[in-house]
Parts: structure tokens; C-alpha cells; sequence
């Protein structure tokens, strides 16, 4: 909920701004701010790992590379980094 409020909107606005700043600057600012909201609402010990929750978050929001990831592994040449359709 912090993060869409950060952002102004929901899942996608959420999808919009890290697409926008990228994976790297999202995560920050993510951070930043649900560690502050957490901390503003009485919750500074689960402040703490925000930071692993919200690198596991957009881990699995790009669903995207998971596939890719997942088909790489299981190709002819598991994972080179390419999907080999030719030879799947």
C-alpha cells in the first residue's frame, strides 16, 4: 500500500514508475518509503527487512524473465543466458 501511495496509483503505476527510474532507483525509493510509512506507524523492527521484501518483490514482478529464466534452463543448452528454440 506504501508503495502504490509513493507512486500515486496502483499495480500499475507501480509497473509504470519502475519501468520510468528503472529496477535499481525503484528499489530504492521503495525502500526508503515503506521504511519510513512502517516506521511512521509503529513498526520499526519490520522496517528492517523491508529492503529483502521488496527485492523479492520486484524479483517476481517481472514475470517476463522468470519465464525466460525457467525455458533457458530446461533448453538444449541450460542456462547460456539464451532461449534455443531450434534445438528445444
Amino acid at each position: 500500500m506504501a508503495i502504490g501511495v509513493a507512486v500515486g496509483g496502483g499495480v500499475g503505476a507501480i509497473q509504470g514508475f519502475i519501468i520510468a527510474k528503472g529496477k535499481k532507483e525503484a528499489q530504492k525509493i521503495f525502500t526508503k518509503t515503506v521504511k519510513s510509512k512502517l516506521t511512521e506507524w509503529g513498526a520499526p523492527k519490520l522496517a528492517i527487512f523491508v529492503g529483502a521484501a521488496v527485492a523479492i518483490a520486484l524479483d517476481y514482478s517481472d514475470v517476463g524473465a522468470k519465464i525466460a529464466e525457467y525455458l533457458d534452463s530446461k533448453d538444449s543448452k541450460p542456462n547460456n543466458g539464451w532461449i534455443d528454440i531450434y534445438e528445444f
